[in-house]
């Protein structure tokens, strides 16, 4: 069995919110298959977009929306990925 690295909050939210930004066109969000995609428990998802609600990142936690602020996390974690590459640090994928 392959065992999957740890990730952060801030890899989680990331990966998470660019997620959300992609599903953006799909009239209605589908949790279970954000689930899948972040590759997460159920119960665990719900934690995490409810802690997303509570910092303004999304709109609602039944059918997630990014806000600006989520937006503008997304653009500044792309950012610290670009710098870490050109450091030649590998964070975790």
């Amino acid at each position: 069995m392959k065992k999957i690295a740890r990730r952060d909050k801030m890899k989680i939210y990331g990966d998470l919110l660019t997620i959300l930004q992609y599903e953006i066109n799909n009239e209605k969000i589908v949790l279970t298959r954000l689930q899948l995609k972040l590759n997460v428990p159920f119960d665990r998802l719900k934690q995490y977009l409810t802690e997303l609600k509570d910092l303004d990142l999304i709109e609602d936690v039944t059918s997630p929306k990014l806000t600006e602020k989520g937006k503008e996390y997304i653009s500044e974690y792309e950012k610290v990925l670009d710098f870490m590459r050109r450091m030649g640090l590998e964070y975790q994928k």
